[in-house]
């Protein structure tokens, strides 16, 4: 599961007890991240994890690696994949198992079935800690429906309302009733699913997390298509918009858009779009420029739009966003 740790001397010297203030200072800015992440203060929950890393690197190894992954959370929510992908490999280097973020990274470039093996292989791995399968599971639940895989969404779906039962928590038990009620909606119970969802987003709203309560609003929204109540499914969409764009959620945006008849996701004009599109399909600038009869250096700075738009910096994040977002033909492999 884990890589070995980084080589070289720490700069506490190996063997010797650190002190108490800053194993605890550390772990409390984990925990500080996290919380200031699940309430939408994401710059502030990103400079204190990548403080974390910063200060505990080489002196708290296994702390250090909660803070990389809490910004590859971060980054692959704001639709930075390759800063996450990044993120992700540090913490794994550093010990720890970048899954469920890896996986969703995986699904959100377009990769369904990698990441589906991924967050099979994590649950088979994670046998003793229900918490940390409870969140495989999460992932697994999102996953498994988007694979169009209703039973093993079902399965996972099934245990972590099991645990939710078990291990009181309100953000667990939000979690487990928005699984639910995706599972009911995929398996054609869209009355059902809507009691479900509509009970998880009073529960994700109680606890002041916004991000995860318009993710439940997108559920809904569908729920009430599916009833053929178009006022209130797009009553939901544009409660979950504000939100997403509040937090600068870009891929969260894109889904609201996909929901409201395929509008361009991110601001993209149609030109940007068509090249958005080659660059997708591994065309150079030259390619592209041929393709659509424009100049290379018009080229360059519809890409250099497109990067700004989107909050990428590179050609493979550019693609990695098109294939997340149906522009292109979704890879599976």
């Amino acid at each position: 599961m884990c890589g070995a740790p980084r080589t070289g001397r720490p700069r506490w010297s190996a063997g010797a007890a650190l002190p108490a203030a800053v194993v605890f200072t550390g772990i409390c800015r984990v925990h500080r991240a996290q919380i200031l992440a699940m309430a939408g203060d994401w710059e502030r929950a990103e400079r204190v994890a990548a403080q974390v890393c910063a200060e505990l690197d080489e002196i708290m190894i296994s702390t250090a690696a909660e803070g990389h992954y809490e910004l590859g959370e971060l980054h692959r929510l704001r639709g930075r994949f390759d800063a996450a992908e990044e993120e992700y490999a540090r913490a794994h280097r550093l010990g720890r198992d970048p899954q469920p973020g890896l996986a969703l990274l995986r699904l959100a470039q377009g990769r369904t079935s990698a990441a589906a093996a991924a967050v099979r292989t994590a649950l088979l791995a994670e046998t003793g800690d229900r918490l940390k399968r409870a969140r495989l599971c999460a992932a697994q639940v999102e996953i498994a429906l988007a694979a169009g895989d209703r039973v093993t969404a079902k399965k996972a779906a099934a245990e972590l309302s099991a645990t939710a039962a078990e291990c009181a928590g309100p953000g667990l038990a939000a979690l487990a009733a928005r699984a639910a009620g995706a599972v009911q909606l995929a398996t054609g119970d869209a009355a059902g699913a809507l009691g479900t969802l509509r009970a998880a987003c009073r529960q994700w709203v109680e606890l002041s997390a916004p991000y995860e309560c318009a993710r439940t609003r997108l559920l809904l929204a569908d729920a009430y298509t599916a009833l053929g109540d178009g006022e209130a499914a797009t009553r939901e969409l544009d409660t979950a918009d504000a939100a997403f764009t509040e937090l600068g959620a870009v891929t969260g945006r894109a889904d609201v858009a996909a929901r409201r008849g395929g509008a361009v996701p991110a601001g993209l004009t149609a030109r940007e779009l068509e090249v958005l599109t080659c660059l997708a399909a591994g065309q150079t600038n030259r390619e592209i420029a041929a393709a659509l009869v424009i100049s290379e250096k018009t080229v360059a700075r519809h890409l250099s739009n497109i990067f700004a738009k989107l909050g990428v910096t590179s050609r493979t994040a550019a693609a990695a966003y098109a294939f997340a977002h149906g522009l292109v033909p979704a890879e599976h492999g």
